[in-house]
């Protein structure tokens, strides 16, 4: 649990400083509001706690670690595949129902979506072994045929046409399965690619950053340098917004080499380790 703490916990409260830094710089700077496009409430209390302790930063990091602690407790506890995937299922479809409640309390440290994390590992867990064994080119093509079926569940579910309750339920279970094994099998027909283990292995940073960059682009671009896209043609729009993308992709880049040269603390790597814990959790 040291190390996953290490790899998870730590990325992420360092890299969510910047939900923290938000409020302050309205505070100070109360026009910067409108830069953020949001109606989130951004008083100090407000977001230290939802950051801090409802961990809703970057969410999928604390979700990972709650489902991991639990998934180490359920393995110490029992082998049995059969127990771990009963309680994978239920463990989904228990976190699935509880989120879609509305005015429910909600519960700190992404404890549901950790949940529903140690279902998803409980069940691949139990069949890991089996799709290791799938040739590639049949991987392809259960990749295919579950994208289409995932996309005749999920198009309805999100769509609105199935109503709620029992239906909706299980559709969103259904589809959420299809969906993850959709990539599985897509990511054993593919292989070995090294674009996308490059891309995988830094995601992190991308990802942690790409809000403070984009707002930077935006601030920079719109307010500083006073360019008008409100009223624009549309393909005026479209071309500002891919230059303030590609912008912001070229400070991404330099951000993460200055991180993995200088902060490699922060992304759960050891200063002799090349690959670092969360860029093999996340991208190998």
């Amino acid at each position: 649990m040291v190390r996953k703490a290490k790899t998870l916990l730590v990325p992420y409260y360092v890299f969510s400083l910047y939900f923290l830094a938000k409020p302050f710089a309205i505070l100070l700077i109360p026009s910067m509001r409108a830069a953020f496009q949001t109606s989130h409430d951004y008083g100090i209390a407000h977001q230290f706690l939802d950051v801090l302790v409802m961990g809703n930063g970057l969410w999928f990091l604390m979700a990972f670690f709650v489902g991991e602690c639990l998934m180490y407790g359920l393995t110490s506890l029992t082998d049995n595949g059969r127990v771990l995937a009963a309680i994978g299922m239920a463990s989904v479809i228990l976190s699935t129902f509880v989120s879609s409640q509305t005015g429910w309390p909600t519960l700190p440290f992404q404890i549901v979506a950790g949940v529903k994390a140690a279902g998803y590992m409980c069940v691949g867990y139990v069949l890991k072994e089996w799709l290791k064994a799938i040739p590639r080119g049949r991987a392809g093509v259960s990749s295919a045929c579950a994208a289409i079926v995932f996309l005749t569940l999920a198009v309805p579910a999100v769509a609105g046409i199935v109503p709620d309750g029992p239906a909706l339920l299980t559709a969103s279970v259904a589809a959420a399965f299809l969906g993850t094994f959709t990539v599985i099998w897509l990511c054993i027909a593919v292989g070995s690619c090294r674009m996308l283990a490059y891309i995988g292995r830094y995601s992190l940073v991308y990802y942690a950053l790409n809000a403070l960059t984009l707002n930077i682009m935006k601030i920079g671009l719109f307010r500083v340098i006073g360019i008008d896209v409100a009223s624009a043609p549309w393909f005026s729009q479209l071309l500002a917004g891919l230059a303030a993308t590609a912008l912001a992709l070229v400070i991404l880049t330099i951000a993460n080499l200055f991180v993995q040269r200088w902060m490699w603390w922060a992304i759960g790597k050891n200063a002799h380790n090349p690959v670092g814990g969360c860029g093999r959790f996340l991208g190998d």
